[in-house]
C-alpha cells in the first residue's frame, strides 16, 4: 500500500519550505481536493501558504533580520548537536555514562524540542532547561561530558537574546516572528493533508491517490537529498577547517 513518506519540514530553510509547499499546492489543484478527499483542508492550506508568501516578502525587504536569523540558526544547530550527543551517551561503553545520559535524556524529553517554539519562549525554555541540568544534574552532566555543550548552548542563547533585544531590530523581530508563525501553520496544515490522504489510501485502497502520492514522494526525496548534500558539504568544510 502506497503512502506519503514522512519528512521533517523543520530542517528546511524558509525559501526551500515555501517552494516545496507551492509544489504540493500545485499537485492538489491538479488532482483536485475532492478526488483526494481533502476538501476541508485544501482552502486552509492555500490560505496559510499565501500568508507565508507575504511574510517572506516582508522579511526579504527588511535590513534588520539577518543577525536574528543567523543567531537563531546557530542556537538551533547547537540544540540539535546536544540532542545527538546525549543520544550517543545512551550507547556508550561505560555504564556510568549510559546512566548519566538516561537522566539527562529525561530532562530533554520533559522540555521537548525547543527549536519549534516562538523566539521568546525558546529563549526562556533553553535557559530554564540548562539551568536545571547544570544545577540539579551537575554530576550526570559532568559524567556524560556535556558541560561544554551546555556552556556553549547558553552562550549562543544569550547572544540571540542580546540581538533580539536590540531596539534597532524591533521591526525585524516582528517580521521574522510572522514568518515563523506562518510557517508553523503551513507545516501543520501540510501534515494534516498528508495524514488524511494516507488514511484514505489505507481504507479505500490507493488507486485514486497513487499518482498524487508518487509525485509528493518525488518532492520529498528531492528535498531530502538537497538537505543531505548541504549537510555533507558543511561537514566536509568543518573537517577541512579542523585539519588546517
Amino acid at each position: 500500500m502506497k503512502k506519503i513518506l514522512f519528512f521533517d519540514l523543520h530542517s528546511m530553510q524558509n525559501l526551500e519550505f515555501s517552494q516545496f509547499s507551492i509544489e504540493i499546492s500545485k499537485l492538489i489543484m491538479f488532482y483536485t481536493a475532492s478526488k483526494l478527499g481533502i476538501v476541508s483542508l485544501s482552502p486552509a492550506f492555500q490560505s496559510v501558504l499565501e500568508q507565508l508568501a507575504k511574510a517572506l516578502q516582508a522579511e526579504k525587504g527588511s535590513v534588520y533580520t539577518k543577525t536574528i536569523i543567523q543567531s537563531d540558526a546557530y542556537r538551533d544547530q547547537l540544540e540539535h548537536g546536544f540532542f545527538l550527543f546525549i543520544e550517543s551517551c545512551l550507547y556508550h561503553y561505560d555504564p556510568a555514562v549510559q546512566t548519566a545520559g538516561e537522566h539527562i535524556q529525561r530532562i530533554i524529553d520533559k522540555y521537548g524540542d525547543l527549536r519549534r517554539l516562538p523566539y521568546n519562549k525558546e529563549s526562556a525554555a533553553i535557559t530554564n532547561r540548562n539551568t536545571e541540568l547544570l544545577n540539579n544534574y551537575a554530576a550526570d552532566v559532568a559524567t556524560a561530558g556535556a558541560t561544554e555543550w551546555l556552556n556553549n548552548d547558553n552562550a549562543a542563547n544569550d547572544e540571540f537574546i542580546a540581538h533580539f533585544g536590540e531596539r534597532a531590530n524591533e521591526e525585524a523581530a516582528r517580521l521574522v516572528s510572522n514568518v515563523r508563525e506562518s510557517r508553523r501553520l503551513t507545516e501543520n496544515t501540510y501534515n494534516a493533508i498528508i495524514e488524511q490522504v494516507n488514511a484514505l489510501a489505507l481504507v479505500n485502497g490507493d488507486a485514486d491517490y497513487a499518482e498524487f502520492i508518487d509525485k509528493v514522494n518525488y518532492y520529498v526525496d528531492y528535498y531530502k537529498n538537497t538537505l543531505a548534500a548541504r549537510k555533507g558539504r558543511s561537514k566536509a568544510a568543518t573537517q577541512t577547517a579542523l585539519v588546517q
